[in-house]
């Protein structure tokens, strides 16, 4: 395999010195630098990445296994090289990572041994120290393909939302990933180092929403005996989630429409104008539309939210979807629960796609956290599976007319999978995709088109 990029990912300052310090001499730069933790949030999912990860006490040793444990789980192409340092103590618990790794080093004992192995990987790639890249939608497409891979051709509205200050609008039944799409666009948005608030509208008593969003000063009713913060100023300048705003009573959304319109509020009991510098996200678990003929949510404030949306189907009609979440939350319970796993065997894999997960993500994340629980050893079995998905899968389906061929359904949602992958990898090139995946370009056009493909970057095709 040959080897695209390289990252130094470790904490402790010294060894990460000393380490940049040899690639220099050898190569003559250094290599960008990410810390065990904060190389999750930026882990690269395209192929030719070389990951060194160095472990320089008995601490990072332990989270260094449970990185290399969630790369696995995830399904994760970087190359990984494993550098300890020569201090008695750390890494004692990571021969067992041999079979996973390209190659695990002790430091600075074996630096020439390092040396030699990248410049084998550097073969006709002058651009191995080149940066992860960071560019906005590839970072968008990266987290989407571990988490909803069915959004990626939505990759450039994605963007588009992130980048500017408009309101949001997410539809979706409960559970399908709405908040995680809300957070999404706050990470990715000139804010994403301000807060990040989620308000349950249907969690707030009618009499206290205004109190809940504006605040409320003392004295504005009984029981108010100090000053209160609402939500929009605990916000900042940061975003603010309006979850479930189809239960906002009529009389509370005019209230939220001068906001969005002019920014501007007034804490309960208060005759001082305020104003919001928090961006509004709403979601809804219901069709909107419909409220509206009904008269239960004002026009003109659907209006104002509905300047970009994004709607969230249901778990049950993105099965590719299933495969990607499970491995991620595989991968975080494996790290809570400190257990052994490195994959999930295909069986099991088969029962949680065969599944039709009324309670959407929520539901298959309290299933994966359960099975983590029960799981032994390297690999998580169709048998550490909750009984409802195990009853479920040895209960044969019912054959009616309208069923698909189920090999065929297989066949599909996986290539349609493989295909996002390739044109991920390759920023959305459709030339260089189709020469990734060995077919022609034609080919590649007729499979987008087939499966709704082409509105993911459909200009971009050299």
């Amino acid at each position: 395999m040959t080897v695209g990029r390289l990252a130094l990912v470790a904490d402790d300052a010294r060894l990460v010195a000393s380490i940049q310090a040899q690639l220099e001499k050898a190569f003559g730069r250094g290599a960008p630098q990410f810390g065990l933790e904060a190389i999750r949030s930026r882990m690269p999912r395209e192929k030719g990445v070389l990951l060194l990860l160095a472990a320089g006490s008995p601490v990072e040793s332990e989270r260094v296994l449970r990185l290399v444990q969630e790369i696995y789980l995830q399904k994760l192409p970087p190359v990984l090289v494993i550098l300890e340092s020569g201090t008695p103590g750390p890494g004692r618990g990571l021969a067992g990572l041999d079979p996973y790794v390209a190659g695990r080093l002790r430091w600075p004992d074996q630096a020439g041994q390092l040396v030699q192995l990248l410049r084998d990987r550097l073969a006709g790639r002058p651009n191995l120290f080149e940066a992860v890249r960071e560019i906005l939608e590839d970072v968008i497409a990266a987290r989407l393909l571990a988490q909803t891979p069915s959004l990626v051709p939505l990759v450039d509205r994605i963007a588009l939302a992130a980048e500017h200050d408009v309101t949001v609008l997410l539809t979706g039944e409960t559970g399908t990933g709405k908040t995680h799409l809300a957070r999404l666009l706050h990470d990715c948005s000139p804010r994403a180092k301000q807060p990040f608030l989620v308000v349950p509208c249907g969690a707030v008593p009618a009499n206290l929403v205004e109190s809940a969003f504006f605040g409320h000063v003392k004295g504005a009713f009984t029981g108010a005996t100090d000053r209160k913060v609402g939500k929009f100023e605990a916000a900042g300048e940061g975003t603010i989630l309006l979850d479930e705003i189809d239960t906002l009573p009529l009389e509370q959304q005019a209230g939220l429409l001068r906001v969005i319109e002019t920014g501007e509020y007034e804490a309960v009991g208060s005759n001082e104008t305020r104003h919001c510098k928090a961006r509004i996200i709403v979601a809804s678990n219901w069709d909107i539309d419909e409220a509206v003929r009904q008269r239960r949510f004002r026009q003109d404030l659907y209006y104002r939210l509905n300047v970009m949306s994004f709607h969230l189907p249901p778990l049950r009609e993105r099965v590719q979807d299933i495969a990607p979440l499970a491995r991620g939350m595989a991968a975080k319970f494996n790290t809570r629960f400190k257990k052994e796993l490195f994959d999930i065997h295909p069986r099991a894999l088969d029962a949680l796609e065969g599944f039709p997960w009324p309670g959407n993500i929520r539901q298959l994340e309290n299933a994966v956290q359960q099975a983590v629980l029960m799981s032994a050893g390297g690999e998580l079995l169709f048998d550490h599976l909750p009984q409802p998905m195990r009853e479920h899968r040895s209960t044969p389906a019912p054959a009616t007319a309208s069923r698909p061929d189920t090999l065929k359904h297989n066949r599909e949602t996986h290539e349609r999978v493989v295909i996002l992958q390739a044109l991920s990898s390759n920023g959305f090139n459709r030339s260089r995709t189709a020469a990734t995946l060995g077919i022609s370009r034609v080919t590649l056009y007729k499979k987008m088109r087939a499966y709704g493909l082409l509105e993911s970057r459909s200009g971009n095709e050299e």
